[in-house]
């Protein structure tokens, strides 16, 4: 079982309304026993009924929870320990396994960044130059066919043109390896 206690996951808008209609119903009355099943298909179809305007009220109570929700969980993760996320993380991959869960991995926050391959440095050279931006995209804008023709063009580089983005990333690679064992 896991051991953290995150931040509980912000309502939808649904939610919001339903729990505002389990309310209403428990104080008209206070001492009778609510069959909540009973109350949440009535309340479905009150719902799906309601205008848009009201519907969209729920919305801004759920996507307000959800801000609160995400800069709680932001200050939450900042609390873990490289060991707490390790431990959760092989968690939830025994949960996933067993199909009881489709929860990620955490990431954490205060590890070093894995550093970019040659070929995407090379693409980073691409967009930091604009008259090779040009050259290599030929005005496309739609980001799938920018990366078909980088890639075409990263291939039919000569290998002198590439070695100062292997060796880059090489380098970077080295520098991360020796941060991540510094790290652990």
């Amino acid at each position: 079982k896991s051991h953290l206690k995150p931040p509980k996951q912000a309502p939808s808008a649904w939610q919001v309304y339903f729990t505002e209609e389990l309310q209403k119903m428990k104080q008209e009355s206070p001492g009778e026993r609510l069959n909540v099943a009973h109350v949440a298909k009535d309340a479905g179809q009150r719902y799906a009924a309601l205008p848009e305007e009201k519907k969209k009220e729920f919305q801004r109570k759920s996507l307000e929870a959800k801000a609160e929700w995400e800069r709680e969980m932001e200050k939450w993760k900042q609390t873990l320990t490289p060991e707490d996320i390790k431990q959760e993380n092989m968690f939830r991959t025994a949960q996933r396994k067993a199909g009881k869960s489709r929860k990620g991995n955490l990431k954490d926050p205060n590890a070093p960044k894995k550093p970019l391959s040659a070929y995407f440095l090379f693409l980073r050279a691409i967009r930091a130059d604009p008259a090779l931006t040009e050259s290599v995209f030929e005005g496309e804008q739609e980001t799938t066919k920018q990366s078909v023709l980088a890639a075409s063009k990263w291939r039919s580089l000569p290998d002198s043109e590439k070695q100062p983005y292997l060796e880059k990333a090489e380098a970077d690679k080295t520098e991360y390896e020796r941060l991540r064992r510094e790290y652990e």
